[in-house]
């Protein structure tokens, strides 16, 4: 299995697009930086959105996490399952006596690590032009909390922030690999999964300036249902330990594993010779 595991990231990273996607997340951390260096002449220093050298890193994955990669997390699907169901290339994997479950363990293996791999050159690349581009601050505000907190602290808090942040993007992988593997061609995944996108991100947005709903009910718990809104506000929260936490990890659970599950049935489940 270890053979189809290469030949499969081999195949992926083979793909100039996802190559050119990945070399241009740096390009994008710098844009990022520009941003929060105009953003920061227009705001106090005591800010919780001031960026530091510190908290750089983390304002500029919340930025980019539930669009920029979710769309490279349905590009990286369209190629893995859909393109090579549409093209009958998977026959061959087929005829090489794997059995169909070690074939979607390697191909969600694949997925998976190449978006560590994407996590883990976007938070280097922050993290570097945060010392390059920002102060250095004498004490870190956390977000949400606004708890004051070291140097050292911030750092940690960073990480576990970025830990949780790939979680959403695997349950959000779990997603668009289910639907990947239902639709029938690469443009069909690609219309499909930028409309769930697009809607998960504007759905959650429109309920909450909704004035149908009154101040003090379970609106929150609709709208962070949405993996999308975890992934750009869910995530501070969860962190601070408040009530809504609970929810938010069952939330990402259910995407990550009823999703995953439904993908590995159908996956191993068709009738890939007709």
């Amino acid at each position: 299995m270890g053979q189809l595991i290469i030949s499969e990231f081999e195949r992926l990273w083979s793909r100039w697009s996802i190559r050119l996607l990945v070399l241009a997340l740096p390009l994008l951390v710098i844009v990022t930086g520009v941003y929060f260096q105009n953003h920061n002449g227009n705001i106090s220093t005591d800010a919780v959105e001031y960026a530091t050298a510190l908290n750089f890193p983390i304002l500029s994955i919340s930025e980019h996490l539930f669009v920029t990669f979710n769309i490279l997390l349905i590009f990286i699907c369209a190629y893995v399952i859909t393109e090579e169901y549409q093209q009958k290339q998977i026959k061959l994997i087929v005829l090489r006596a794997y059995s169909m479950s070690q074939i979607f363990l390697s191909k969600f293996i694949v997925m998976a690590t190449s978006l560590f791999i994407c996590f883990f050159l976007y938070y280097l690349a922050s993290f570097f032009a945060g010392q390059i581009m920002f102060e250095m601050p004498e004490r870190s505000i956390l977000f949400v909390s606004e708890a004051d907190v070291t140097n050292t602290e911030m750092v940690l808090y960073g990480l576990n922030y970025y830990g949780i942040a790939f979680l959403t993007s695997l349950a959000v992988l779990s997603l668009f690999c289910f639907i990947a593997i239902i639709m029938p061609s690469v443009n069909a995944l690609l219309g499909t999964g930028i409309c769930i996108l697009f809607f998960s991100i504007v759905g959650p947005q429109l309920l909450e300036q909704s004035t149908a709903f009154a101040e003090g009910s379970n609106i929150s718990y609709v709208v962070y249902a949405s993996i999308t809104k975890i992934q750009y506000t869910g995530i501070s929260l969860l962190l601070s330990g408040g009530e809504l936490s609970g929810w938010l990890i069952a939330v990402t659970s259910f995407y990550l594993l009823v999703f995953l599950g439904g993908a590995y049935l159908v996956f191993t489940r068709r009738n890939y010779y007709v």
